[in-house]
């Protein structure tokens, strides 16, 4: 069984020399934090935080990790990049071995696809919003097959 925590990167600012190299705003640094102690509160500690190579997304992924103190490791993982597609997803899913709870830092549509794919249900009635988390419960890391546990708007957090 896979665990998996879904958060989208927090507000990052609207423009920069590349998309990717969009930084979070003030506010989003903000936001960011703020999901990292909501975590900690409701004691959810992923054992491994992957991340989207982008720079909002990997400083999103930092300042919560900050928040969960040295219990949980943080990696790259160029397929959560923008763009990503859910079977990209799930087969980079299948070799993680009971990692324990996993955290993943992306992007948008994306996240809102892979989630839809996990649970049989449209990608069009599933919204998560900048500094979103969303947890999802994979008995198999394949499609249809998973249970969308919560779902929370940064407001929420």
């Amino acid at each position: 069984m896979l665990i998996l925590y879904i958060l989208r990167h927090a507000e990052a600012e609207p423009e920069a020399r590349t998309d990717a190299e969009r930084a979070l705003t003030s506010k989003g640094r903000d936001q960011a934090k703020a999901v990292g102690r909501f975590c900690c509160e409701h004691e959810i500690y992923p054992a491994l935080v992957l991340t989207s190579p982008l720079v909002r997304a990997e400083q999103t992924a930092k300042l919560v990790c900050k928040e969960l103190g040295e219990k949980t490791k943080l990696e790259t993982a160029n397929f959560l990049a923008a763009g990503m597609n859910p079977e990209r997803a799930f087969a980079h899913l299948s070799k993680f071995s009971d990692p324990g709870p996993l955290m993943l830092v992306g992007h948008e549509p994306d996240f809102s696809e892979f989630i839809g794919a996990a649970i049989g249900g449209a990608s069009e009635s599933i919204r998560l919003r900048k500094a979103g988390l969303a947890k999802l419960t994979l008995p198999e890391t394949k499609p249809g097959v998973g249970t969308l546990d919560f779902l929370l708007t940064p407001k929420l957090l």
